[in-house]
């Protein structure tokens, strides 16, 4: 039986979506049964996964809030990784519902009726309503309905140290260029959520190739957008930028360049599957490099394979290379490995 890596936190978050998915369908009862298993889900914590290895399904309709309908998604998802309705519903209706769910005061009806007449389906997409005054304007809300949103849209923000990626994105580009026009620098770019073009950025991760890291690391830190220094090595600093968001930046040899730039760009569990991967390649993979395995399964971490793109990484493990927006673990993996990817 395949087992899946995930974890019960993201079940509950895949089941919390679906009540809210159902709310979009206009399915009376669902939503709330799908909300009150995502919250038994939290409160059972790992016990969720010992049961269902107990007696499947069977087991689970034991559970409070655990139907014959959510037993059988639970058990889905422990077997393959996924849940093929949640992601026929996440085409169907492609809003962050995570996200716009997080802002106190909105809940199924408020997101279906942002979608519904709004078009609203990102943080920046409410921003953007707001800043217009147009949700004031739906039926059944107003002035006071619309300030909450937004309020709580700035609460959002600063609880989670979050910034939206149009509000980093330009920042981040100014900073490249500044750092590309440094003595000895061949290439600078940003990995992580910001190159992946998540809804909002929790930090910045920069990479950089040099024959000069000390200049690099000190042009960096000296950078006006810089408020505070965290640290500064030889290949390495780490600081904080004016608008309140840390900036990491990693000097990193030509040679694997591309390895460190898959591997900072993330996500997390598009890497853990990619380095799956790639052990059954007889390969191993990681921000040092990809490295060949011998027949006993020994790595030689001293000869890492040429990596200055990432696509030579993929094309090594016989895949196409996945633009960094879908990598999100989920079926990105298996649809580069038979070079199925979106267009």
């Amino acid at each position: 039986m395949k087992r899946s890596t995930h974890t019960h936190s993201e079940l509950a978050k895949i089941l919390f979506e679906i009540g809210y998915y159902e709310a979009m369908q206009d399915s009376p009862f669902k939503p709330r049964a799908y909300e009150l298993a995502s919250e038994a889900l939290v409160a059972m914590g790992t016990e969720i996964k010992e049961t269902w290895k107990k007696g499947g399904v069977k087991e689970l309709k034991k559970l409070p809030g655990i139907g014959q309908a959510i037993a059988e998604k639970i058990d889905e998802y422990y077997r393959t990784g996924t849940v093929k309705s949640y992601q026929s519903l996440k085409k169907k209706f492609p809003v962050d519902i995570w996200g716009l769910a997080s802002i106190e005061g909105i809940g199924p009806k408020t997101i279906k009726d942002l979608y519904d007449h709004l078009k609203v389906r990102t943080l920046k997409d409410l921003e953007r309503v707001g800043k217009q005054k147009k949700i004031q304007k739906l039926p059944g809300y107003g002035m006071k309905s619309e300030e909450q949103m937004m309020r709580g849209l700035k609460m959002m923000r600063q609880s989670t140290g979050r910034h939206l990626l149009a509000d980093i994105l330009p920042i981040a580009d100014r900073i490249v260029g500044k750092l590309k026009k440094v003595t000895g620098v061949k290439r600078c770019t940003y990995a992580g959520s910001l190159r992946r073009m998540k809804e909002t950025i929790g930090d910045i991760d920069l990479l950089i190739t040099t024959t000069e890291p000390k200049r690099a690391v000190e042009a960096f830190t000296s950078l006006p957008e810089v408020k505070s220094v965290h640290e500064a090595g030889r290949t390495r600093a780490s600081v904080r930028l004016q608008i309140g968001i840390d900036a990491d930046l990693r000097v990193v040899t030509d040679e694997v360049y591309g390895a460190a730039l898959q591997y900072f760009t993330g996500d997390k569990r598009h890497n853990v599957l990619l380095r799956q991967h790639a052990l059954s390649k007889g390969y191993t993979l990681s921000e040092y490099g990809l490295f060949k395995r011998s027949k006993r399964g020994s790595t030689n971490r001293s000869k890492p394979i040429v990596c200055k793109t990432e696509e030579v990484i993929y094309t090594k493990l016989g895949m196409s290379t996945p633009p960094p927006e879908i990598r999100t673990g989920d079926e990105e993996i298996e649809r580069a490995k038979t070079k199925k990817l979106p267009p």
